[in-house]
C-alpha cells in the first residue's frame, strides 16, 4: 500500500515537471527556458527533478514522446472503431482535427518544438512508436486493399494523402493568431475528410458501352 502511494506521488511529480516544462517551452522557447524556471513552476526540488530526468533535454524528449504516444493511441482507437474503409479514413481525419482542437498546447509542441538535441534524444523511442503505429495502420489498410477498396500506394504516400492535408491545415492553424478559432477546425472536417477518402479510394471501374 505504501509503495503504491509513493509511486503515485512520484508519477504526479513527474507530470508536474512535464506540464511546467510544456508551458515554458511554448511561451519562452526551449533555448530560453532554464532548469530553475522548470523547478519554480513545477514546485519540484532539485533532487526530485534528477530522480526523474537527467536534464532539460531529457524533459523535452520525454514530453515529445508522451504526446506522440497519446496522439497515436487516440488515432488508432478511432481507426479500430470502423470496419468500413471510408468510415475509417474519414473518421481518423476528423479525429486528428478534434484532437488538435482539444489539445492545443500538446499539438503545438508536437508540431513545432523539435530542436536537434531533443530530436536526437527521442529518436530511438520515437522510431519504435512510429514503427508500431504504422504497422497497425498498415494492417488496417491491407484488409481493405484485399477487398479492392483502396488504391495501391507506398506506405509514405498513404500517410501523405490520408493525414497530410489535415496535418498541414492544423499546423498553419496552430501558428495563427490567438485566441485560436476552434470553429475553423470544425468547418474543415467535411472537406478534409472527403479529400482523404477521394485520395485513397480505388477508382471506380469504367463502364464499357455495348
Amino acid at each position: 500500500m505504501e509503495n503504491g502511494v509513493r509511486a503515485q506521488a512520484s508519477r504526479a511529480r513527474q507530470q508536474a515537471i512535464l506540464q511546467a516544462a510544456l508551458s515554458l517551452f511554448l511561451n519562452n522557447g526551449f533555448g530560453a527556458t532554464t532548469l530553475e524556471q522548470i523547478l519554480e513552476r513545477s514546485g519540484a526540488s532539485v533532487g526530485s527533478f534528477y530522480h526523474h530526468f537527467q536534464g532539460k533535454v531529457e524533459v523535452a524528449a520525454a514530453l515529445y514522446l508522451e504526446i506522440l504516444d497519446s496522439y497515436q493511441s487516440a488515432f488508432l482507437r478511432e481507426l479500430r472503431r470502423h470496419r468500413e474503409a471510408r468510415a475509417g479514413i474519414e473518421g481518423t481525419v476528423r479525429q486528428h482535427l478534434r484532437w488538435t482542437g482539444h489539445n492545443q498546447e500538446l499539438a503545438a509542441y508536437l508540431t513545432h518544438c523539435r530542436e536537434p538535441e531533443v530530436a536526437a534524444a527521442s529518436e530511438a523511442r520515437a522510431q519504435n512508436l512510429n514503427r508500431a503505429f504504422f504497422g497497425q495502420t498498415g494492417a488496417w489498410l491491407a484488409e481493405h486493399l484485399r477487398q479492392g477498396l483502396l488504391r495501391r500506394l507506398s506506405p509514405h504516400l498513404y500517410h501523405a494523402l490520408w493525414i497530410g492535408p489535415a496535418d498541414e491545415f492544423t499546423r498553419l492553424w496552430l501558428l495563427g493568431s490567438r485566441p485560436r478559432d476552434v470553429k475553423q477546425l470544425a468547418r474543415a472536417e467535411d472537406v478534409l475528410a472527403s479529400a482523404a477518402w477521394n485520395n485513397l479510394r480505388a477508382p471506380s471501374p469504367r463502364r464499357v458501352r455495348p
